[in-house]
C-alpha cells in the first residue's frame, strides 16, 4: 500500500500546527510554555542548590584564578563547540548562543537528550521548515549510497547525527586516554579498588560500548544521514572538545591540590571518563572507591574537591539559564526560535 496518503495527512497536520504557531493564540501558548519550562528548570536547580552545604564548598574550592579559568572553560567549551558546528549549517550568530547553554542545562538537569529535543524544535521554527505533501519523505535513518541530506533543511537528521558523532568522539577519546592510563598502572588500581564481580561488570560494559561504536562505524551508511564531510567535521570538533574539557578538568584538580603528581591526576581523570560512560549504577560511589584507592590518605580532600565542583556545576547551570533568557530577550524572537 502506498504511504503517500499518510504522508499527505501528516503534512496537512504539520501545516496546521505551523499556522497555529504563528497565530496570536499560538504565540501566547508558546510564550506560556517557555515560561513554564524556565520555571521548571530553575525550580529543579534551586532545589538542588539549596541542598548543598555551601560552607563546605567554599572551604574546598581554591581561590587560585587558574582554577576558575580552567573550570569555567571546561563548562563553556561544550556549548561553544556545538554552537560552532551548527552555525556552519544554520547560519546564525552569537544571538543564538543561549540556545546551546539551555541545551546543556536541559540534558543534565532534566534527562538525557531533552536538550536535543529542545534544539530540534528551535531549529525547525527558526529555519521555517515547511512540509510539502508531494515531496518524498526525507531520509533520516541513513544516507545509504547517496550523498546524504542537507543539514540546513533537515534539522532532525542534523541533531541525530550530531548526537551520534558526539558519542563516538567521546568514546574514542575515552578509549585512547584509558589505554594510556592502563599503561600507567591503571589496571592495578582498578583491581585493588574493586571487587572481582564489579570489575568484571565494568569490563564487559566497556567492551559492549566499544562493540556498539564499531558497529556504528561499519554500518554508518545505514545510521548516519548527513554527507560524510559534515560528519567528519562534527566528529573532529567533538573530539577536540572532549580532550580539551578533560585536560581543563584535570588541570583544575592539579591547581586545587598541587600535592599530587600529574600522573595521578591523569589516571584519576581517565578512570572517571570511563566510569562516566559505562551503563552501570552508582557511578559516583564507584568513582569514589577508585579515588580512595588511588589517593590514599588524601582521599578526603579529593572527594571534597569533586563534590564542590559538582555543586558549582549546579550553580553554573542556573546562571547559564538566566544568561540565556537575558540574551534571548535582547536578541528578539528570531534568536528564541
Amino acid at each position: 500500500m502506498s504511504t503517500s496518503p499518510f504522508i499527505s495527512r501528516l503534512a496537512g497536520i504539520a501545516d496546521r500546527i505551523q499556522d497555529w504557531g504563528v497565530s496570536p493564540a499560538g504565540m501566547r501558548a508558546k510564550k506560556a510554555f517557555n515560561i513554564l519550562l524556565s520555571a521548571l528548570i530553575l525550580g529543579l536547580l534551586v532545589r538542588a542548590i539549596a541542598q548543598v552545604g555551601w560552607q563546605q564548598v567554599v572551604d574546598a574550592v581554591p581561590g587560585n584564578p587558574w582554577f576558575w579559568l580552567l573550570f569555567v572553560g571546561s563548562y563553556l567549551l561544550q556549548p561553544l563547540v556545538e554552537w560552532h558546528i551548527y552555525r556552519r549549517w544554520w547560519r546564525f550568530g552569537w544571538e543564538s548562543f543561549g540556545v546551546f547553554l539551555k541545551m546543556r542545562v536541559m540534558n543534565e538537569a532534566l534527562f538525557s537528550y531533552s536538550g536535543h529535543t529542545y534544539l530540534l524544535v528551535w531549529a525547525a521554527n527558526r529555519l521555517g521548515i515547511e512540509f510539502d505533501p508531494k515531496a518524498p519523505p526525507p531520509r533520516i535513518l541513513g544516507r545509504g549510497d547517496g550523498p546524504g541530506v542537507d543539514p540546513a533543511t533537515s534539522p532532525l537528521a542534523a541533531v541525530k547525527d550530531m548526537a551520534i558523532t558526539s558519542g563516538l568522539a567521546g568514546n574514542l577519546a575515552t578509549l585512547l586516554i584509558l589505554g594510556i592510563a592502563l599503561s600507567m598502572d591503571g589496571a592495578a588500581v582498578l583491581g585493588a579498588a574493586l571487587d572481582p564481580r564489579t570489575l568484571k561488570i565494568l569490563m564487559w560494559s566497556f567492551a559492549a560500548m566499544v562493540a556498539l561504536n564499531v558497529a556504528i562505524v561499519l554500518f554508518r551508511g545505514k545510521v548516519m544521514s548527513l554527507p560524510p564531510r559534515e560528519n567528519y567535521f562534527a566528529f573532529g570538533w567533538h573530539l577536540v572538545r572532549v580532550v580539551m574539557i578533560q585536560a581543563m578538568l584535570v588541570g583544575s584538580w592539579a591547581v586545587a591540590l598541587p600535592g599530587f603528581s600529574a600522573e595521578t591526576w591523569f589516571l584519576l581523570g581517565a578512570l572517571r571518563m570511563m566510569i562516566g560512560r559505562m551503563p552501570v549504577p552508582n557511578k559516583d560511589i564507584l568513582f569514589a572507591a577508585i579515588a580512595v584507592s588511588l589517593t590514599g590518605d588524601s582521599s578526603v580532600q579529593v572527594a571534597a574537591l569533586m563534590a564542590a565542583q559538582g555543586a558549582l556545576i549546579l550553580l553554573f547551570h542556573a546562571v547559564a539559564w538566566g544568561v540565556a533568557l537575558v540574551q534571548e530577550r535582547a536578541a528578539g524572537p528570531r534568536a528564541a526560535g
